[in-house]
C-alpha cells in the first residue's frame, strides 16, 4: 500500500517518528548526565537547582542543559550574554546573568570574582556617570550594585571557604576608599587569605588596614615591627607608619626605631615623611609635623 504524503496516517507516522527520535536523544544523554552527577557527588558538591525567570527565553533554553548535567556549558553560554549586557550597559540583565551563572557553577571561583567586579566597578561607574539619573537615583542604584557585589563575594566564600583568591578579592572590596570601606573586615580578609596560601606579602595589607582602625594601634605596631624584620616588607609606607605608631603609642625610646634606622638618614626621613603627612589613604600622621618642623631646612 502506498501512502499519500499528505494523508493523516502519513503525518501521524512522522509525528510518532519525531517523538521516538527525541526520546532516543534523551536516552543517549543519560550516561553522560549520570557520569556528571556522579562526579558532582564524589566531589561532595551541593549544587542548588538553577533559578531561572519564566520570562527569560535564553534561561529557559539553557535550563535544559543545566538540569541535564551540562552546567558548565550552560554557564559559559550565559557568560557570553553577560558580556553583551555589559556592552549594552544593561546592568539588571548582567546581574541576572551572573546570578544564574554562579547558581549553575558555585565552585567556579572566577565566576564569583567576575560577577562582583562587574557590579562594583562597571555598573557603579555607569551609574555615577549617567546623565539620565539624578543625585538621589545615583546614590540608590550605586548602593544597590555595591550590595550585589558584596553578596556575590560573600556567597562565593560560603561556597569556597578555603579559596585564598576570594578572600583577597573580599579584602580589596572592603578597603576600597573609592566605594565603601570596612577596614576591620579587610584585616581578617587578608589574614585569612595568607593562612590559606596567599603570598606572605599580603600580611603587609593586613598591617595597613590595622593602622586605619582607631583603638588597634598596639596590634598594628606589633605586627609592623615583626614585618620590619624582613627586608621584603620594608616599604616606604610601612616605615612611615611605624614612625607614626611609635609617636601615637608613646613607645619608650629603648623600643623605638630611630628615624635613621627606619630611613637611613634624617634627610631621607624628611623626604618620605613630608608627603606621607598629606596622604589621603586615611593613615594616621601623628608626630610627623613636629619632627619635620624641628629639622633645619
Amino acid at each position: 500500500m502506498t501512502l499519500n504524503p499528505a494523508s493523516p496516517l502519513r503525518q501521524g507516522l512522522r509525528y510518532i517518528g519525531a517523538l521516538l527520535l527525541l526520546a532516543a536523544v534523551g536516552w543517549g544523554l543519560q550516561p553522560l548526565r549520570k557520569h556528571l552527577q556522579q562526579q558532582e557527588s564524589e566531589a561532595h558538591l551541593k549544587l542548588p537547582a538553577p533559578d531561572f525567570e519564566r520570562t527569560d527565553a535564553l534561561s529557559q533554553q539553557l535550563a535544559l542543559f543545566g538540569l541535564g548535567g551540562l552546567r558548565t556549558f550552560a554557564a559559559e553560554m550565559l557568560c557570553v550574554d553577560a558580556t553583551n549586557a555589559w556592552l549594552q550597559q544593561d546592568w539588571p540583565r548582567a546581574r541576572r546573568r551572573w546570578e544564574q551563572i554562579t547558581t549553575l557553577c558555585p565552585h567556579r571561583v572566577n565566576y564569583w570574582i567576575r560577577a562582583a567586579r562587574d557590579m562594583a566597578k562597571n555598573a557603579v561607574a555607569w551609574v555615577n556617570q549617567s546623565d539620565m539619573l539624578d543625585t538621589h537615583q545615583r546614590a540608590v542604584l550605586s548602593k544597590e550594585y555595591l550590595d550585589t557585589a558584596e553578596a556575590f563575594l560573600q556567597e562565593g566564600i560560603a561556597n569556597n571557604p578555603q579559596n585564598a583568591l576570594l578572600w583577597l578579592e573580599m579584602g580589596g572590596f572592603d578597603e576600597d576608599l573609592a566605594r565603601r570601606t570596612n577596614f576591620t573586615r579587610a584585616v581578617e580578609d587578608y589574614r585569612r587569605a595568607v593562612e590559606l596560601g596567599a603570598s606572605p606579602m599580603y600580611k603587609r595589607w593586613e598591617f595597613y588596614n590595622l593602622c586605619r582602625i582607631r583603638g588597634r594601634e598596639q596590634e598594628a605596631w606589633e605586627l609592623g615591627r615583626r614585618l620590619y624584620e624582613e627586608e621584603r616588607h620594608r616599604s616606604p609606607s610601612l616605615r612611615c607608619l611605624l614612625f607614626v605608631l611609635q609617636n601615637k603609642l608613646d613607645v619608650p625610646a629603648a623600643q623605638r626605631l630611630t628615624p635613621e634606622q627606619l630611613f637611613g638618614t634624617r634627610e631621607r626621613a624628611v623626604k618620605h615623611l613630608r608627603p606621607f603627612q598629606r596622604n589621603d589613604l586615611r593613615f594616621p600622621t601623628t608626630g610627623i609635623r613636629e619632627y619635620v618642623d624641628a629639622i633645619p631646612q
